[in-house]
């Protein structure tokens, strides 16, 4: 059955034909019964080849919920199912074997007639409406992803291409109705290389399907799914690719022109605390700062200030280009705002960022970012602000950026929240929550993690902010590129298994800037961080 608002293109080929392939704009319903525990896990594929992130899925499925998992193909479907950029691309970047858009020949491990249909939990992974799957492949409970309200995937190069944010959903389909469960929009920060998004976005479906599984087969609480965008432009011709490459192109093609004369920077504006307002109210004109700049070899980014002992520090990212790893540096500042020189205070074989500061028990502690080595680290200062030492590791094996904590002094909790990513996804459209009843831990996940998927409003911008006894979250909005702007989200209602925000206001930077991504406000200071464009010769 085709469920109501599909909107159908025909021209059956090869039994299973050409369409339809447009996602119905189905409503999520949260009341829907769970089906029964599955025996099995099906991911249905074309008879042919596939993409490499299905295989990975099924990698994923298996080792998630133990159960059999296996791989079935249906007759291969006449489609678009390469991208016309992509055989040029493989020449010029190499073919790109090891990531996700990679195509690789099926490889079935059961057929058809040895599955249980109406005891299995379908992936389809066909790139078509599920309605017209064989009957018996339909007795069961189906998820399907969608690629900007479309089920075949090619319908990612129009967002990429004209930097629009895609949107990835996954509908359920069970007893003839279907319904989005998981619904997504997704920050894409390698748009110049097709290959590359798709690796991106690919790992992100991984992420949301098996979200969407975990939701029905234990009953995991999901984020509310940002609705199918509306119907896409259907890819067709040669006239269709040319138009979109040339629309996205050019500009790309200036930007790479441009880049021996230009560099995107950062800097550190820092200012004494204006009056206490609601963050919506807060005015962040750069002139109205005082600003810590680097020289040529380097940039300041990812402001925190605290005070410690008497000693007020401003600590910041330092990263340098010539190695492309950031450390943790500092400048102390007076009451009347005079500082220091800079002093590097805290470095690692690996890059290290956002240094978010905070007291404990009278000991200054710092949590920086350390997700090129896979953890979150705590650190306490041993002689402040100069020497740290590495108290304990609070969450191992986890690509998290930007950790921010908060203690909830009512409920005695402690609360995390990071930018988490896996599968080679980006980290500018995602947040995850841990919680903790004692500052070195265990941390539990959220019940819902990922509790939220927008490249708008997601990624951690700073401390949060009580006012008024409203808490407000500072969030980067990635929407059309990295630290585009700072957003505040106030939160409404934090437990272990629901967590509910809303944007209360947005800040753009001012002209003459590209954009700011972290705020803070303690010890009589406001800090925050700019992105500019420095135009000149870069070896």
């Amino acid at each position: 059955m085709t469920p109501a608002g599909v909107h159908e293109q025909h021209g059956m080929a090869g039994g299973l034909g050409d369409g339809p392939w447009i996602a119905p704009a189905a409503p999520r319903e949260r009341e829907r019964s769970p089906p029964a525990r599955p025996a099995r896990i099906v991911v249905v594929v074309p008879s042919d080849r596939t993409r490499a992130w299905v295989i990975r899925l099924v990698e994923v499925l298996r080792l998630q919920f133990g159960l059999p998992t296996d791989i079935v193909s249906v007759p291969s479907l006449h489609s678009y199912d390469q991208i016309p950029s992509e055989s040029f691309e493989q020449r010029v970047f190499g073919r790109g074997q090891e990531g996700h858009s990679a195509w690789q020949a099926t490889r079935p491990t059961a057929t058809a007639d040895s599955i249980r249909w109406s005891d299995s939990l379908v992936v389809n992974a066909t790139g078509y409406d599920p309605s017209i799957l064989p009957p018996e492949l339909r007795l069961g409970t189906i998820i399907s992803p969608t690629f900007h309200g479309l089920y075949r995937m090619e319908a990612l190069v129009g967002p990429v291409l004209s930097g629009e944010p895609p949107h990835i959903g996954v509908i359920v389909s069970r007893a003839g109705e279907s319904w989005l469960v998981q619904g997504a929009r997704l920050a894409v920060p390698e748009r110049a290389i097709m290959q590359r998004a798709l690796d991106s976005t690919f790992g992100r479906t991984i992420t949301l399907l098996r979200g969407a599984a975990d939701h029905l087969i234990t009953g995991k609480p999901l984020p509310e799914p940002v609705p199918l965008p509306p119907l896409a432009e259907a890819p067709s011709g040669l006239g269709f690719w040319a138009s979109r490459l040339l629309r996205a192109g050019l500009p790309k093609l200036g930007r790479q022109l441009s880049k021996p004369f230009r560099r995107q920077d950062w800097c550190i504006g820092y200012r004494s605390a204006q009056p206490e307002d609601s963050p919506a109210n807060l005015q962040l004109d750069p002139a109205s700062f005082q600003l810590l700049d680097s020289g040529r070899s380097s940039f300041y980014a990812d402001p925190f200030v605290f005070r410690h002992d008497g000693v007020t520090a401003l600590f910041f990212e330092d990263f340098d280009y010539g190695t492309q790893r950031g450390c943790i540096s500092y400048v102390v500042l007076g009451e009347d705002g005079a500082r220091g020189e800079p002093v590097q205070t805290l470095s690692r074989p690996y890059h290290l960022s956002y240094p978010y500061l905070f007291d404990h028990h009278g000991a200054a502690m710092m949590i920086p970012e350390s997700s090129a080595n896979g953890t979150i680290e705590l650190y306490e200062a041993e002689a402040f602000p100069d020497r740290w030492r590495l108290r304990s590791v609070l969450v191992g094996n986890i690509e998290a950026a930007d950790t921010t904590l908060h203690f909830d002094e009512a409920t005695g909790i402690w609360w995390m929240f990071a930018a988490v990513t896996e599968f080679g996804s980006s980290s500018h459209d995602t947040l995850s929550i841990f919680y903790a009843d004692r500052l070195d831990g265990p941390w539990r996940p959220h019940a819902a993690n990922p509790v939220k998927f927008d490249p708008s409003c997601s990624r951690p911008a700073g401390p949060l902010v009580r006012w008024n006894g409203r808490l407000f979250r500072p969030a980067q909005d990635c929407t059309r590129g990295y630290g585009d702007g700072l957003v505040w989200c106030e939160i409404q209602d934090l437990t272990p298994e629901v967590f509910r925000e809303a944007v209360v206001a947005r800040q753009r930077p001012y002209r003459g800037f590209a954009g700011l991504h972290t705020y803070g406000r303690a010890a009589g200071f406001e800090v925050v961080d700019f992105k500019r464009n420095r135009w000149r010769f870069v070896q």
